[in-house]
């Protein structure tokens, strides 16, 4: 296997071989795109290099792109990348962020979320975690930002869940989703910042875009006062989305 050439070629001939079709002898583009992503390997040399918890052991990350079954779906929610409880289960957001956005969408009426949103991630793979301080190997651990290979690696994948879930509104979850937004979207923006677009919305197509801040219990950015306040018309806005498209009842 030649790691470099494009995962979508070599697994879409797998896929092919084994006969993934329609009744009417087409391809299944929702089974076709699962097995596609479910068999990428593109980033293992970038993963090899990194721990799973090095806080725990030296167990080494290896290729797990978290498949949830493609569907068309209301809602897509993108969030940064797969977590160690993501990685461990094969479930999207289980974690701490998967809690907070499923609480917060429960709070606005979407109470079957599994049902109802198609969960993404700018980079398909759990990158590992890492020490806080680089250079001491006793300091806490937290989770890895995918490296700018692993982001351009997992962009095609990205574009073609938005394609296939066709969702009528999606929620972009802190910095990293945000930027994987405005890039499919066209929009030149070398460093955008969270307090510039959470509390607003976007048309891209015929769809809504909402940007939240991540919803982990680590982020930092929810301690600033104003950043709240944001984070409040963001949660409106999204609950006027969800009334006018239908997702929940008044």
């Amino acid at each position: 296997w030649n790691h470099d050439n494009n995962c979508y070629e070599a697994s879409g001939l797998i896929n092919r071989l084994l006969g993934i079709k329609r009744e009417n002898g087409s391809m299944d583009p929702f089974k076709q795109f699962d097995g596609d992503l479910g068999s990428c390997v593109k980033c293992k040399d970038i993963l090899s290099k990194f721990h799973v918890d090095p806080c725990a052991s030296d167990e080494i990350v290896v290729p797990k792109p978290i498949v949830s079954g493609i569907r068309k779906k209301p809602l897509m929610v993108i969030g940064q990348t797969p977590g160690l409880t993501e990685y461990r289960t094969g479930k999207p957001f289980q974690g701490q962020a998967g809690k907070g956005i499923r609480g917060e969408l429960s709070n606005l009426g979407v109470h079957d979320f599994d049902r109802e949103v198609f969960s993404s991630a700018v980079a398909k793979c759990f990158p590992g975690r890492k020490h806080r301080k680089v250079n001491d190997p006793f300091s806490k651990c937290e989770d890895r930002q995918p490296p700018a290979a692993m982001v351009r690696n997992c962009r095609q994948f990205l574009k073609r869940q938005v394609e296939l879930a066709d969702p009528a509104i999606i929620i972009t979850l802190g910095s990293l989703a945000l930027k994987a937004y405005l890039e499919m979207s066209g929009q030149q923006v070398s460093s955008p910042r969270l307090e510039n677009y959470v509390g607003t919305a976007q048309e891209w197509g015929e769809r809504k875009v909402i940007f939240f801040p991540h919803t982990s219990g680590s982020a930092r950015w929810l301690n600033n006062h104003s950043n709240k306040l944001l984070f409040g018309k963001a949660k409106n806005l999204l609950r006027i989305a969800l009334l006018e498209s239908g997702v929940v009842n008044a």
